[in-house]
């Protein structure tokens, strides 16, 4: 549900900041007073379009925050795990909007794209009125609409998941049916790269190694020949440190007899003839290691120069390299266990399209046998909200295929994801009109009634949990009212609503009452949202029912409307 919206500097509104109820909660105010302007920025924080006319003059942008209550929605909490953005049962959407013309878009203070703000928004509202944020107004969710009143949403469910398995075996075979010969290409070129890396006996780590090995042969000589030069500067020449250590040893010797406290260093010293002899014999196993070998040479380059061409092939390091062969040797296991079982591939395709036939004709048949029964039950909802003569029938359309499932007249039709052919609501608000696309022709007034009238007769219908009417009461009045008022208290058990009126008879239903007021300050107008208490609802509605100035008699009819909305 919709907890709380703060609005800061959007067209006539200041700052407002509106902590909301759940069940049916009503705005009323006069005609100007910035009621609309209230839905306009929730639809604005909800990825709806910016312009620039939405920033209050004075300001330079325009901030709209919703937070909404999601602890119970799983497929909201879902969506917001998949986009790494925590949420802890709650859900702050927050978009600003400059004059620059940029906007930016958070979700609980994370940035998000206006589109995943939009794709949460549709989740989670439906506008119904002069901002037209509605599911209704997408031939898509007819299907869902009508099925979910006819009790076949399971039934839709099974079948695509049968349409999508069918749809993937289809795109199997495509792939085993191309021509033999792009096939063909296709699995020698998968064998050539295979072989390629997995013939080169490459190995991880084996082009440092051979270039530690290249250095070493390139420059044997120069080794060789820097190795002797050091033995001899420390074990071999007269003047060798180990020569010149040899002699202080020996002085120290002569010394510590003399005067054993020297005894420490000398011992300092012979250790460092151990440590050169060492190093000599070090220096004399290197240099028996180096190679002068031209032919190993060739072949250490001969070995880089293959690890070079692979990786211009297939990855910059021999770790990607090899994946890369890995992943070709499974393409190709799968390409040639495709070609050679395209006839059993060809089988498993004709069953599960017989079966997916089977099942969308099922489907069809309910579907058309269902179709005067809703007809009939929306039909009389538009009737308590004044729309007597109005008609909506469920219109059918199907695409010809000579191999397609056979519906009930026999012909031959495509199937597609929700069945044998597709649904769209068709609707006539007038006695003697024909019946046209409810999309093109229903207005901002009809298609709120149309949408309350089908969260009417059926269980969850195809809008959000949070539903928005702007107006709905438009060319309605008296009874009718009242009963559009009833309508919408019965959708607020179920769902959270919000309904803009200037029906006292409507606005009596609410569980919590708002009253929309422009005032003006210093030549500034400012827009104010406030919540009635008891006292102030029956003030409003005497206001409502009676004028700006209400009397005793207005007010006590309020009262008594109040007690009676309460009582039922």
């Amino acid at each position: 549900m919709l907890r709380e919206l703060k609005i800061s500097d959007f067209a006539i509104i200041d700052e407002a900041l509106i902590e909301f109820g759940p069940g049916l909660n009503i705005l009323t105010g006069e005609t100007g007073a910035g009621k609309s302007a209230l839905i306009e920025a929730l639809g604005l924080a909800l990825g709806g379009r910016f312009s620039e006319e939405m920033i209050r003059s004075s300001a330079n942008q325009a901030v709209v925050e919703a937070r909404f209550c999601i602890a119970r929605d799983d497929r909201l909490n879902r969506a917001l795990d998949e986009q790494g953005i925590e949420n802890g049962g709650e859900m702050i959407i927050r978009r600003t909007a400059s004059r620059s013309g940029r906007s930016k878009a958070f979700i609980n203070g994370s940035m998000a794209t206006v589109g995943q703000v939009k794709a949460l928004g549709d989740a989670l509202v439906d506008i119904h009125g002069q901002n037209e944020h509605q599911a209704l107004l997408n031939p898509q969710t007819h299907i869902f609409a009508f099925d979910r009143f006819l009790g076949l949403d399971k039934e839709r469910e099974e079948y695509f998941a049968k349409f999508s398995e069918m749809t993937k075996a289809n795109r199997r075979l495509s792939a085993t049916l191309e021509s033999s010969r792009e096939m063909e290409r296709k699995i020698e070129l998968l064998r050539h790269q295979a072989s390629e890396i997995s013939g080169s006996g490459i190995a991880p780590g084996e082009d440092k190694g051979l270039l530690s090995e290249k250095t070493r042969l390139t420059h044997a000589e120069k080794l060789l020949e820097t190795a002797s030069r050091a033995i001899g500067d420390l074990d071999e020449n007269e003047n060798s440190a180990s020569n010149l250590i040899h002699k202080a040893k020996s002085a120290l010797d002569q010394m510590t007899e003399l005067d054993s406290s020297l005894q420490s260093v000398s011992e300092s010293v012979k250790g460092g003839l151990f440590q050169i002899e060492e190093a000599v014999n070090e220096i004399r196993r290197y240099a028996d290691s180096i190679e002068r070998d031209p032919s190993r040479l060739e072949q250490v380059e001969d070995r880089l120069a293959l690890i070079v061409s692979l990786k211009r092939k297939y990855g910059g390091t021999i770790e990607e390299i090899l994946e890369f062969g890995e992943e070709a040797e499974k393409e190709l296991e799968t390409y040639e266990s495709d070609s050679a079982n395209s006839d059993k591939l060809k089988v498993e395709v004709e069953k599960l399209e017989t079966e997916a036939r089977a099942m969308a004709v099922r489907l069809d048949a309910k579907r058309v046998k269902g179709a005067p029964s809703f007809s009939k039950a929306v039909s009389l909802q538009l009737a308590d909200l004044n729309m007597e003569k109005a008609r909506i029938e469920p219109g059918f359309t199907y695409e010809d295929k000579a191999d397609g499932a056979s519906v009930e007249d026999g012909a031959k039709v495509s199937l597609g994801p929700e069945g044998a052919g597709s649904l769209e609501f068709m609707f006539s608000a007038n006695a003697g009109e024909p019946l046209k696309p409810l999309v093109k022709i229903a207005s901002g007034g009809e298609t709120s009634r149309l949408m309350l009238a089908l969260k009417t007769i059926m269980k969850g219908g195809p809008s959000a949990p949070v539903m928005i009417f702007d107006e709905i009461d438009a060319g309605i009045g008296g009874a009718t009212a009242d009963m559009l008022g009833i309508k919408l208290r019965d959708l607020a058990d179920t769902n959270q609503v919000f309904c803009i009126t200037h029906l006292a008879q409507v606005a009596r239903h609410a569980n919590v009452h708002f009253k929309v007021e422009k005032s003006e300050s210093k030549g500034r107008v400012a827009v104010s949202v406030r919540r009635l208490d008891k006292k102030e609802k029956i003030a409003e509605l005497a206001r409502m029912a009676g004028g700006s100035v209400a009397g005793a008699t207005a007010l006590k009819w309020a009262e008594e409307a109040l007690k009676d909305a309460q009582r039922g």
